[in-house]
C-alpha cells in the first residue's frame, strides 16, 4: 500500500508543477499582450502634425492663385480633391487630422496664420504651434499642449505678448525659395 500512495503523491506534485508552469506562461503572455495593446493605443492616439504639408500645400495654393485660401474648402477643391468633402467648420477653417486640430485664418493675399494644436488622450505628448505663413517666409512658435478651455480662449491672430503668456517660443525663422527651405540666424 505505500508504494501506491506514493505514486499517487508523486503524480499530484507533477501535476501542480505542471499547473504552475501553464499558469505562468499564461500569466506572461497576458501581460505581453497587454504591453502590445498599450504600444498599439500610443501609436493610434499619438498626435502627428501635419505642419510641413500644410505649409507646402498652402504655398501651391498661392503660386497657383497668386493668394492664400481663404478658408479649406477653397484648398481642398484646388489641391486635396477629398470626397466626400469633410467639414470644415461652420467658417470652414477648421480641420482635424492625425491628432492635431487646425484653425486657419486669411491676414490678406501675401500672408496667413495657422494654429495646430493636438488632441486626444496622449496630447501632452505632442506640442502646439502657431506659424505665421507668406511666399517668402515662414514664422513658427511652439509650446506645450494646451487643454481644451485654453484652445476655446485662443485668439486667431495672437500678440506677441498673448503668445508669451501662452509660453510659446519662437522658433528660427526660415525664408524659402523654390525648392527649399533655409533657417536665418
Amino acid at each position: 500500500m505505500s508504494g501506491f500512495d506514493n505514486k499517487q503523491s508523486i503524480s499530484k506534485l507533477h501535476i501542480t508543477y505542471i499547473l504552475a508552469f501553464v499558469t505562468f506562461f499564461v500569466g506572461a503572455g497576458c501581460y505581453g499582450y497587454h504591453l502590445y495593446a498599450l504600444a498599439q493605443d500610443l501609436k493610434i492616439n499619438q498626435p502627428q502634425p501635419q505642419i510641413e504639408r500644410l505649409i507646402k500645400d498652402l504655398r501651391v495654393f498661392h503660386s497657383k492663385t497668386r493668394r492664400f485660401p481663404a478658408n479649406f474648402n477653397e484648398i481642398n477643391q484646388l489641391i486635396w480633391h477629398t470626397s466626400p468633402t469633410p467639414h470644415y467648420g461652420n467658417d470652414s477653417r477648421q480641420a482635424r487630422s492625425k491628432n492635431y486640430y487646425y484653425y486657419y485664418t486669411k491676414v490678406n493675399d501675401e500672408r496667413c496664420a495657422f494654429w495646430a494644436l493636438p488632441l486626444g488622450p496622449q496630447r501632452h505628448y505632442a506640442s502646439s504651434f502657431f506659424v505665421v505663413l507668406s511666399p517668402g517666409w515662414v514664422r513658427a512658435w511652439k509650446g506645450r499642449s494646451m487643454s481644451d478651455e485654453e484652445i476655446g480662449q485662443i485668439p486667431a491672430i495672437p500678440t506677441p505678448e498673448a503668445l508669451t503668456k501662452l509660453k510659446m517660443q519662437e522658433m528660427p525663422a526660415r525664408v524659402m525659395g523654390a525648392n527649399n527651405l533655409r533657417i536665418i540666424d
